[in-house]
């Protein structure tokens, strides 16, 4: 094993909710509402299904072949050759998405909040931080989920002062227009949740593995509780008009007002992206770097960690010219690429595996 560390469930599910939610927070709601309006609050509910799915997917293959990721997994299921084409598969499509997820931070913090600082600037300063967290091994990325994880949460809670301002009634009427736009709706939460494939490659680190699938489920349900509960406050709040939005949490921070003397407390929200964001980062980067090393059987992924921080940057530019571009991927990308690396490949890979391992046991 690459990584020597060990690490608690715990610590593994903060690892994995930011690296869920950190993005959708404030991108995702304008999309859901998009499609489902007042019905958005239920993408959350039917995304259970592929989260549960993806979990039991990534347990069951450790449980065929313990202590490795998905990359030696699928070495010994479909062969070397075969199964280096999947290894290297995760890996781009994890600097891929490491470069987008820190282009999407950038693009936030440059248009909100600080106007004149360079995009470039902003992207290289937190791929140095995450470099130098992955670096430190999954320990040191553990430890730095235990402080910022609770820091990720902690704005959300705010949302609550909102109370008195919300309309209960923007939920009615419940599918007033049919099933069909909510489950186009919840492609986008679907392909979000099916992230947590990436258990894989923390599994192997566990100091009690057994429990995995409990830290994973555990993980599942704050993230649909969390997606339920921002949607619902979103939509309580807005209305509808949250699909006109391209921020919509953003704009609810700006409506808290506590006896006019807390106010303006969308810095709380920017604090909550650079923390989130960091550690989202950082578990893109290390399934990146740990992808990379054992395909290739590199005795120590550490070397590779800051050549892969600078294809983080460049990939966080490359072909993505302005915002509006990255969210077109996102909306009509994102829900077919994520499921088809996060969901298809390891089912297929589970499916062989059991099929093998049944022929060989009639023999």
């Amino acid at each position: 094993m690459l990584d020597k560390g060990k690490i608690s469930g715990l610590q593994m599910a903060l690892l994995l909710y930011p690296a869920i939610m950190a993005t959708f927070f404030l991108t995702l709601p304008s999309s859901t509402a998009y499609y489902a309006r007042n019905d958005m609050w239920m993408t959350g509910i039917l995304s259970a299904f592929f989260g549960v799915l993806v979990i039991y997917i990534a347990t069951k293959l450790h449980e065929l072949f313990p202590g490795k990721t998905i990359i030696q997994q699928s070495e010994h299921i479909i062969g070397v050759l075969p199964g280096k084409v999947i290894g290297f598969l995760f890996f781009f499509y994890s600097i891929h998405v490491a470069g987008l997820i820190t282009r999407m931070y950038a693009e936030f913090v440059t248009g909100q909040f600080f106007f004149k600082t360079p995009l470039l600037l902003i992207i290289a300063l937190m791929v140095l931080l995450a470099s130098i967290a992955v670096r430190g091994g999954i320990e040191v990325m553990a430890r730095c989920a235990v402080i910022f994880t609770p820091i990720f949460i902690f704005p959300l809670l705010l949302l609550l002062l909102l109370f008195p301002d919300l309309e209960l009634h923007n939920i009615f009427p419940v599918l007033s227009r049919g099933i069909l736009p909510v489950l186009q709706a919840t492609a986008l939460p679907q392909a979000w949740v099916s992230e947590l494939f990436f258990i894989s490659f923390f599994l192997p680190s566990l100091n009690s593995p057994a429990k995995g699938r409990k830290w994973g489920n555990i993980t599942l349900a704050a993230v649909l509780l969390s997606i339920i509960y921002v949607n619902l406050i979103t939509l309580f709040l807005l209305g509808p008009d949250a699909a006109n939005k391209t921020y919509p949490v953003l704009v609810t921070f700006r409506y808290i007002s506590v006896y006019g003397i807390f106010e303006n407390l969308e810095s709380l929200l920017l604090a909550m992206w650079i923390f989130g964001n960091f550690i989202k980062i950082c578990v893109f980067l290390y399934v990146a770097v740990v992808s990379f090393a054992q395909v290739l059987r590199l005795s120590d992924y550490r070397p590779v960690v800051f050549p892969m921080g600078i294809l983080t940057i460049v990939f966080s530019f490359w072909g993505i010219p302005d915002a509006s571009v990255l969210g077109e991927y996102i909306r009509y990308v994102g829900p077919f690429e994520i499921p088809a690396v996060m969901l298809l490949i390891p089912f297929l890979l589970l499916l062989i595996a059991r099929m093998r391992r049944s022929g060989t046991a009639k023999k």
